[in-house]
């Protein structure tokens, strides 16, 4: 008896394991002005700006991080720069205990991030439990 609950749980693990979703990859911000590649670096996830709807300034020069509040940062690029840092998984598809850097104001916020699918839930808030932020959705780029 001992062997037949052993096979039918040894069957079960492959199936059960292809619930969990890769949050690795690329995903396109909700509103289509990005494109970030969230990374696994040892134990945590990254994700870095490899897409930009507008790449250049003005002057055509590639865009920078103008906003930042460190004037000495204001001009590295935008495409390459590392917005997500920090984040660890939590649960089965959810991540959280890092940060994400809005290159738009300069400001770095709290962040959680849960992979529904091809979306990306990903939560930036001001607070450590995320009660006072928001959330956007991402779209993974296949």
């Amino acid at each position: 008896m001992k062997k037949i609950i052993l096979s039918f749980i040894l069957a079960a693990f492959p199936f059960a394991a292809s619930f969990a979703q890769d949050v690795t990859g690329k995903w396109k911000l909700e509103d289509g002005t990005a494109i970030v590649e969230v990374y696994r670096s040892g134990d945590v996830f990254n994700g870095k700006i490899v897409w930009l709807a507008d790449p250049t300034e003005d002057d055509g020069s590639p865009a920078v991080d103008s906003n930042n509040p460190d004037k000495a940062l204001r001009s590295r690029k935008l495409i390459g720069l590392n917005m997500l840092s920090g984040l660890k998984e939590t649960g089965k598809n959810e991540y959280s205990g890092g940060s994400i850097y809005d290159p738009g104001n300069g400001k770095t916020y709290n962040c959680s991030m849960k992979v529904e699918g091809d979306v990306l839930k990903v939560r930036g808030s001001l607070d450590k439990k995320g009660l006072l932020g928001r959330t956007m959705d991402w779209f993974r780029v296949k």
